[in-house]
């Protein structure tokens, strides 16, 4: 008898719609858009419409360095408003996180970089170094015995486990120190941490942007943000210190970079004296198993 081993995806249908309005017509500088998902061996884009108001004048799709996805975007009319509507579907590929064998060099730490060091060297800079940040790392990465995998799963754990979540809507990250001292932030600040914690304990790790499954249930839905490590014989891997797990299939990424300023979904600028701005965003994100 021959047996078939098959295989499901999640299908994901995601809506976000995006609303700047302004106190009086302004003129736009070119902006940068990221609301295209990676197609990678992790996931699938299978539909993507992107609908733009006012109507650009010119718009340019292109890589980035990191091979994110960007649509830029000029003007040519004042407008006080600007409205970005984006619908995508996405089938996401991997069923089990650990489905690979590493590489000699990425068993302990720190990782042996030296045949990528080119590539690697700007997933390894700190983003603000802080002895206490060192400290933290170094700690978990001695209590393993410098196992790599051992130290990311700790790392992971704990962060989920010992700090405070909370939504924020806007700004920056926070810096790695203040998120270890407060013992609390948002997806975006634990991500950052997670990755300043990886680069000072020799693993390459950027900022990851996007969407997750999470309670399909709840009224309000957001963007999300978790850090991925690179590990050779494994290649770019996530893990998502807000709920303290590896990534397998229930995350979509929009973009990933050594840095989180160059994930954002929207960055651009606006001229008009004395104008002032208004931001309103909706997310629905709908997921069926095959």
């Amino acid at each position: 008898v021959n047996s078939v081993e098959t295989f499901s995806y999640m299908h994901f249908t995601i809506r976000h719609n995006t609303h700047y309005r302004y106190s009086r017509p302004v003129q736009f500088g070119p902006h940068r858009l990221r609301f295209h998902p990676r197609d990678d061996g992790a996931q699938r884009v299978t539909g993507h419409q992107l609908s733009i108001t006012p109507t650009p004048l010119g718009r340019n799709e292109h890589l980035d360095l990191e091979g994110n996805r960007v649509t830029q975007v000029w003007f040519e009319d004042e407008a006080d408003h600007f409205d970005i509507e984006v619908t995508m579907q996405v089938e996401t590929l991997r069923r089990n996180a650990l489905d690979f064998i590493l590489m000699p060099e990425a068993a302990a730490l720190p990782i042996n970089h030296a045949h990528d060091v080119i590539c690697a060297r700007a997933y390894l800079e700190r983003i603000e170094p802080d002895d206490a940040v060192t400290a933290f790392a170094a700690e978990l990465s001695l209590a393993v015995n410098r196992d790599t995998l051992l130290f990311l799963n700790d790392l992971n754990r704990q962060l989920f486990a010992d700090f405070s979540h909370r939504h924020r809507d806007t700004g920056a990250p926070q810096s790695p120190a203040l998120t270890l001292e407060s013992r609390r932030g948002a997806c975006r600040d634990l991500a950052v941490l997670f990755v300043d914690c990886c680069r000072s304990e020799g693993i390459a790790a950027r900022f990851a942007s996007g969407y997750q499954k999470g309670d399909l249930q709840s009224e309000r839905r957001h963007l999300h943000a978790w850090p991925e490590v690179y590990l050779p014989g494994a290649g770019w891997r996530g893990f998502d210190p807000t709920h303290g797990e590896a990534i397998a299939d229930t995350h979509v990424t929009i973009a990933a970079a050594a840095h989180p300023r160059d994930t954002m979904p929207v960055s651009g600028s606006f001229k008009g004296d004395g104008a002032t701005s208004t931001l309103n965003y909706t997310v629905d994100i709908q997921v069926l198993e095959d």
